[in-house]
């Protein structure tokens, strides 16, 4: 729609200008009239491509435009208000510049720019980079008033210079008048951008926005070198900024077809830019995506070019819809190659760094691992310190601090270390999302937590064998007092799977409610239970656990003697009538339950051996009736001894690969530490620990 045919009732144009006070009054004196073009679009459209918070994105779409009209030099000026922040933005270039009869096409309707038909400038052939026709309405998130002032060789030769100018009111009009240029003026174009009071332009003032221009502008300023851009006074040069980079030819499936692209990884030397660009086959950006949460230790920007990419401009965001795109596939490619090149990096950098810290003599480890234990706490700790260089400064002493405390904190405390290092190193919030990350990641925190827990059941097994056999101290260890409260601690002994689920101390009745809770009954008893003699009876430990293996709930309850009492047939009998009492109790059938009650006792007296020594029965065997079909029920005597042995076997396969056989002293301090307010008084503070005796030589055994 061009006014110049009517007066335009709203601003009373009737003639063209040369020049404009404001957007829509003519200068005094003019001559030449001035057009006002209608944008065909929705005011609505407009404000939401202008994209108006993405001011470094619409700052790269006008220099764009430059580059795009064979510029080979443009200047991105921004002025100043006091200490308000951005005042004016001014982007000039010597480009080929903007004829009158494009001025008229170009803004006049979205999309379907004419950059569409080809893809190279008309003058140096170099790829173009605007194919959507979209990039002039960035100018509104940089400013409520703009102008374009151009000068270009028009359609009959002649010089002309051309304005184009519109404001926030009426965003989809824009006012233009030309005029022959004078005969000194050059091509070229410049766009001034002003009036907006917007926090977000001071963006553009952050070091960050360099950094954003350089990895936009890389790829095409690294192939012309003869093109000149320059930033708030700051030329922007990627080749200084470029660590290293890397190239690769990939291929990616889609519908049953494979379809190759290629990839330029640049490694930045500063910044924090992570960055993936969706390119066509000349580098020219069609899409990018932020990808800042990702490999968070480095700054990179990874173009993938491909040739069809344009046509898929916008589908970035149908991938989190699970919509068909072959966007997915290229991406899912893309970020393992990424992946894969940035760990191979790591492993360099971590290598380098550690050479440097055992020649300076701080590091805390030998320089090779002895055992598989050593090397998995060594390499994490590698992985670990080197993520966090930077925080370990100073001169050798405060290094070798720094490091021996993340040592300490790794060694004893790997899931609160990254809390201990917050506090001391006093981590970014960045620091301690990337450490929680790389731990969660790697299985090698992972070990050290097993090795860790390992070490200390070893520890404890020891003292365990010590605290029942010692002749100078099972006597002083007493059932309720020392042994009961210690194993409610450390009931891993009868088995993994009763880690979790235990009852203590309890009488019949509460076992019947702890049992019927297990199997998912209404666990309230409408009555007491009692013993087979009507008394009552009471159980000093009721584990439960799931058997996945049988799909059966599994009770093991646990009848403790101390060290002194030796097992006979009174013992076994007692136990004995804790399954009775199970058996003739209606309340607890259940087909889907087992039974085991254990006497776990030092050793066993020669008259009730035989009994657990039946034909064709496990050894340690008391009792299993076969007449009750509504649950199964065993009743065992184990010894120390055997309980001793099956643990320390179900940790040989961990104990074999960190090689540890704790010492009496060891188990004793892990005694101490852990079950200190349990033991008896004499074992409470460390003493010279006698040799061992010849009569501990061989535990009582069955």
């Amino acid at each position: 729609m061009v006014a110049a045919e009517a007066e335009d009732h709203r601003t009373g144009i009737t003639g063209r200008g040369c020049g404009m006070d404001n957007l829509f009054r003519p200068a005094e004196g003019c001559a030449v009239m001035a057009d006002h073009v209608l944008l065909e679009a929705g005011d609505d459209l407009v404000r939401q491509l202008s994209h108006e918070r993405e001011a470094v994105k619409a700052v790269l779409e006008l220099v764009w435009n430059s580059l795009d009209a064979d510029a080979t030099k443009v200047d991105v000026v921004i002025e100043r208000a006091g200490t308000t922040g951005v005042d004016k933005i001014v982007i000039t270039d010597d480009g080929d510049g903007i004829t009158p009869e494009k001025a008229r096409t170009a803004f006049k309707q979205v999309g379907n720019s004419d950059k569409r038909v080809g893809g190279a400038t008309d003058r140096l052939g170099r790829p173009l980079h605007g194919k959507a026709g979209r990039g002039r309405l960035r100018a509104f998130a940089l400013g409520d008033s703009t102008r374009w002032t151009s000068t270009a060789r028009a359609v009959d030769g002649a010089m002309m210079r051309t304005r184009i100018e519109s404001d926030i009111r009426r965003r989809t009009t824009w006012a233009i008048d030309s005029q022959p240029a004078a005969e000194t003026d050059h091509p070229g174009t410049k766009v001034e951008l002003w009036g907006k009071q917007a926090h977000h332009l001071n963006k553009l003032l952050e070091p960050k926005a360099v950094t954003q221009i350089t990895a936009a502008l890389a790829p095409y300023l690294l192939t012309w070198p003869d093109v000149q851009v320059t930033y708030d006074g700051q030329r922007i040069d990627p080749q200084t900024q470029i660590h290293a980079e890397e190239f690769e030819d990939l291929s990616f499936d889609y519908e049953g077809q494979s379809h190759p692209f290629h990839i330029r990884l640049i490694h930045w030397r500063t910044g924090a830019e992570r960055t993936i660009a969706l390119c066509d086959d000349a580098s020219a950006p069609v899409e990018s995506l932020d990808v800042s949460a990702e490999h968070a230790d480095f700054s990179y920007t990874a173009y993938v070019l491909w040739a069809p990419m344009p046509q898929h401009r916008n589908e970035i965001h149908l991938i989190t819809l699970g919509g068909d795109t072959p966007l997915a596939p290229l991406l899912r490619v893309t970020r393992e190659w990424i992946s894969t090149r940035l760990e191979e990096r790591r492993r360099r950098q971590r290598r380098q760094l550690v050479d440097r810290w055992i020649e300076e003599g701080v590091y805390p480890y030998p320089r090779r691992a002895e055992d598989d234990q050593a090397r998995a706490e060594q390499t994490t700790f590698d992985l670990v310190a080197t993520s966090i260089n930077r925080h370990i400064t100073g001169d050798r002493a405060k290094k070798r601090l720094t490091l021996s405390l993340l040592q300490n904190s790794l060694r004893h405390n790997p899931d609160q270390m990254v809390e201990i290092l917050e506090r001391v190193l006093s981590l970014s919030g960045d620091d301690v999302s990337h450490l929680h990350g790389l731990l969660q990641q790697t299985s090698l925190s992972n070990i050290i937590r097993a090795s860790s827990i390992v070490t200390s059941r070893l520890q404890f097994l020891t003292a365990l064998e010590h605290l029942v056999f010692d002749v100078e101290t099972y006597g002083a260890v007493k059932e309720r007092d020392h042994l009961h409260k210690i194993l409610e601690r450390e009931l891993w002994v009868f088995g993994e799977e009763f880690n979790m689920m235990r009852s203590s101390e309890i009488g019949l009745t509460r076992m019947l409610k702890h049992h019927r809770r297990a199997v998912g009954w209404d666990s309230t008893p409408d009555a007491p239970v009692r013993a087979v003699d009507g008394g009552t009876r009471r159980v000093d430990l009721m584990l439960s656990a799931e058997s996945h293996e049988y799909d059966r709930v599994r009770h093991l309850v646990i009848e403790l003697k101390a060290p002194s009492v030796d097992a006979d047939r009174e013992q076994a009998l007692q136990v004995d009538d804790y399954m009775q009492a199970v058996l003739k109790e209606p309340r607890f059938a259940n087909i889907e339950t087992t039974w085991d009650f254990y006497l776990v006792v030092r050793s066993v007296k020669d008259r009730l051996k035989p009994a657990l020594r039946q034909a064709n029965k496990p050894e340690g065997l008391y009792s299993e009736p076969t007449q009750y079909e509504h649950a199964s029920v065993r009743v065992w005597v184990r010894t120390w001894s055997e309980i001793v042995r099956e643990a320390k076997q179900r940790l040989e396969f961990v104990k074999n690969g960190i090689d540890h056989n704790p010492s009496l002293e060891e188990a004793l301090a892990y005694l101490r530490h852990r079950h200190g307010d349990l033991i008896p008084d004499q074992l409470r503070q460390p003493t010279a620990v006698p040799a061992p005796r010849a009569d501990m030589a061989h535990h009582p055994a069955v």
